[in-house]
């Protein structure tokens, strides 16, 4: 057994899933990532990121999506590693869809995916996750937003926004993630993530202390993070 003493650890990427409704600015989030980032572009929305030096671009087959998919997360593990400060998988609500298409159309279901398709990319979206965070990369997806019912212990229900990723899955993603944030706009018009859970949003922020962050500021570098643990001040 390798065991390691938790004052050895040292600081390492870390791996976010940011969500909203289409068209609330997760895409336009990349821009502010610090350092060089490839984004794995799905949805084709990446135009919004056109003159940006420090961002390239690959484009994923939304056609052939399950054997495109398999070959990119196998060249990213033989020779990307450590060659980009962040990796974007731009969005992975569609990359689910995308990927069942992509099966159905191969099956006998004119078209239509059968449950062992729904498996298939089950397995595939959870293990790309494992194998993408040891790219040595900060691993950011995002995805789009769904409102579902969510009843409490005491029987209570209420409405909860949550990343729109499959149900059999979803526990699996999120628990794999280091950060949940769920994409909002003030009425002012200043964007910014909850980094917390409440009754409304599923969120969590297991790398630092912070609630709330500006969109700007989801990663932080190393001076904003003395900035933070100063006096807080990126919470929104």
């Amino acid at each position: 057994m390798n065991i390691v003493s938790a004052r050895e650890i040292e600081t390492q990427k870390g791996t976010y899933l940011i969500y909203g409704p289409p068209g609330k600015g997760k895409t336009t989030t990349i821009k502010y990532l610090p350092g060089k980032t490839l984004v794995l572009d799905v949805d084709r929305t990446s135009r919004v990121l056109k003159g940006e030096e420090n961002i390239d671009i690959i484009y994923v087959d939304n056609e052939d999506t399950w054997n495109d998919w398999g070959r990119i997360i196998k060249e990213l593990s033989t020779n990307f590693v450590g060659q980009y400060d962040n990796i974007v998988v731009d969005n992975v609500s569609e990359l689910e869809r995308c990927i069942l298409s992509s099966l159905g159309s191969v099956g006998k279901n004119n078209g239509v995916p059968s449950q062992g398709d729904y498996q298939y990319m089950q397995f595939r979206m959870v293990n790309s996750l494992r194998y993408m965070k040891n790219l040595k990369s900060n691993l950011v997806w995002t995805a789009w937003e769904e409102i579902d019912l969510f009843q409490d212990s005491d029987g209570s229900q209420y409405n909860i926004a949550l990343p729109q990723v499959n149900k059999k899955i979803r526990n699996n993603v999120l628990g794999l993630c280091d950060v949940v944030g769920r994409l909002v706009e003030k009425e002012d018009g200043e964007r910014g993530f909850i980094l917390s859970s409440t009754n409304s949003s599923y969120a969590k922020n297991q790398i630092d202390s912070r609630k709330g962050c500006r969109q700007e500021e989801l990663i932080l570098t190393e001076q904003t993070n003395k900035k933070d643990e100063r006096g807080n001040e990126n919470g929104i």
